[in-house]
């Protein structure tokens, strides 16, 4: 882990049964601790691939596209 320094942004579903949210949890305290910028999204009440609400999956794309912006190299 000490050897990441690429932004990083997570997205869980708050349900997730094949990712434990407590790993996204640990992850972000980790790279926190690291000094990495990095953002975690939860999507309360989706499993793993956010199909219950279509806005999430409107709201994953938009976040997602303001993290690229934000960290674009270019």
């Amino acid at each position: 882990m000490n050897k990441v320094i690429t932004p990083t942004q997570m997205v869980v579903g708050g349900d997730d049964v094949r990712v434990a949210k407590l790993e996204s949890y640990l992850m972000e305290r980790e790279l926190y601790t690291l000094g990495v910028p990095n953002r975690l999204l939860i999507f309360a009440g989706e499993g793993h691939l956010l199909g219950t609400n279509p806005w999430h999956g409107k709201i994953k794309v938009r976040e997602e596209l303001k993290w690229l912006d934000q960290y674009d190299p270019r």
